[in-house]
C-alpha cells in the first residue's frame, strides 16, 4: 500500500521518496539522500517550499513491510463466488463466446471482478469467477447476444459472522446453431432469422411465414450451417418461378424453384435436393405463433 491505496504496478523506491517529499513535506524538486537497511531508510531532504519559495531541510523515516493487497490475496488463494458454465456449442464459436466472457471480465469497472481460473472439460468450459452478481449479469449479456438458455443453482459453502455464504453455478447452454443456418425438424425446413434467449424466430421454406419456437420445442433437429452447408448460387436464367443456377456444391446446371423472385440465391442441399433459401424480406410477417401452431404441422 502506498499513500493510502494499493498500486497495480511496481513503484521504484525514488518515486516512493519523491512522493512523501513533494505531497506530505510540501517540497517541490526535492533533492535527498538516503541511508539505512533495506527496510529502514532515513531520508535527508532539502528543496523549495510549494508554499511560501523557502528554502528548506528536514528529515524522515521510511519503513518498509512486505503486504499483499486483498484482492491480490484472494486471487493467489484461488477465490471465487461463482462458476460460469459455458455449455452447448463447440469449435470455434465456442471460443468466441469465452473470449466474448473474458473481454467482460477485463473491462469491469470493479478490481474486486477478477476472473480465477479458466478450465476446459468435456461438455465446454468452467470460468471461476470472484463475483456472484457480476457472473450473473455475464450470463444474461451471453443469452442476449447469442441466444440460449440459463440455469442458476447455489451451495452452501460456510458461514461468516452468523451469516450463511452460498457459491454459485451460472450455467450457459448456447444452441449449436446461430442466426441464418437452416434447421430441418418435424420434416419441415426452417430459416433461422434471429434468436432472442430461448426463443428463435424461423421462416417455413414452404409457407414463407414467420414463426416463433422455443429452443426446448427444436430439440430434434439437422443444423445446415450458414457457408458450410448454405451456400450463394450463380443464376443462369429464370423460367417463371424456375431458376437455373450452377449449383455451388458440384457446379452443374440445376432448376430450382424461387417463388421470391430474387437477384441472388443462396440454397442449401438437403438429402441430395437444392432447396432455395428464403429471402428475410420477402417472408410473410406474421404475428407471433409458438411450435404449437397448427400451420407448421400442416405443410
Amino acid at each position: 500500500m502506498f499513500l493510502g491505496g494499493w498500486s497495480e504496478k511496481s513503484i521504484k523506491e525514488d518515486y516512493v521518496i519523491n512522493s512523501v517529499i513533494e505531497s506530505v513535506f510540501n517540497i517541490k524538486e526535492p533533492l535527498f539522500e538516503v541511508s539505512g537497511d533495506e527496510y529502514n531508510r532515513r531520508i535527508s531532504y532539502e528543496g523549495i517550499s510549494s508554499k511560501n519559495g523557502e528554502q528548506k531541510k528536514g528529515q524522515f523515516f521510511l519503513h518498509t513491510s512486505l503486504a499483499t493487497c486483498p484482492v491480490c490475496t484472494k486471487k493467489l488463494g484461488n477465490y471465487h463466488e461463482a462458476i460460469l458454465q459455458l455449455r452447448g456449442e463447440k469449435g470455434e464459436r465456442q471460443d468466441f463466446i469465452l473470449s466474448y466472457l473474458v473481454d467482460l471480465v477485463d473491462n469491469a469497472k470493479s478490481k474486486d471482478v477478477f476472473l480465477t481460473k479458466t478450465e476446459r472439460i468435456k461438455e465446454g468450459y468452467d470460468l471461476f469467477l470472484s463475483d456472484k452478481q457480476f457472473a450473473r449479469s455475464m450470463a444474461r449479456k451471453a443469452i442476449d447476444r447469442f441466444g440460449g438458455s440459463l440455469k442458476e443453482t447455489s451451495h452452501l459453502v460456510g458461514m461468516k459472522k452468523g451469516t450463511e455464504l452460498y457459491r454459485i453455478t451460472v450455467s450457459v447452454r448456447i444452441p449449436n446453431f446461430q442466426k441464418g443456418d437452416v434447421l430441418k425438424t418435424d420434416k419441415n425446413l426452417y430459416l433461422v432469422v434471429s434468436i432472442k434467449a430461448d426463443l428463435v424466430t424461423l421462416i417455413n421454406f414452404a409457407s414463407r411465414s414467420r414463426s416463433k419456437k422455443k429452443l426446448e420445442d427444436l430439440e430434434d433437429r439437422i443444423v445446415y450451417r450458414n457457408g458450410e452447408d448454405i451456400k450463394e448460387a450463380e443464376i443462369l436464367y429464370r423460367e417463371g418461378k424456375t431458376a437455373y443456377i450452377m449449383d455451388p456444391f458440384d457446379f452443374k446446371e440445376k432448376a430450382v424453384v424461387d417463388a421470391d423472385g430474387s437477384d441472388r440465391l443462396k440454397v442449401v442441399k438437403v438429402d441430395e435436393e437444392l432447396f432455395v433459401v428464403p429471402s428475410i424480406q420477402a417472408s410473410k410477417v406474421t404475428s407471433p405463433i409458438l411450435a404449437s401452431d397448427r400451420s407448421d404441422n400442416s405443410d
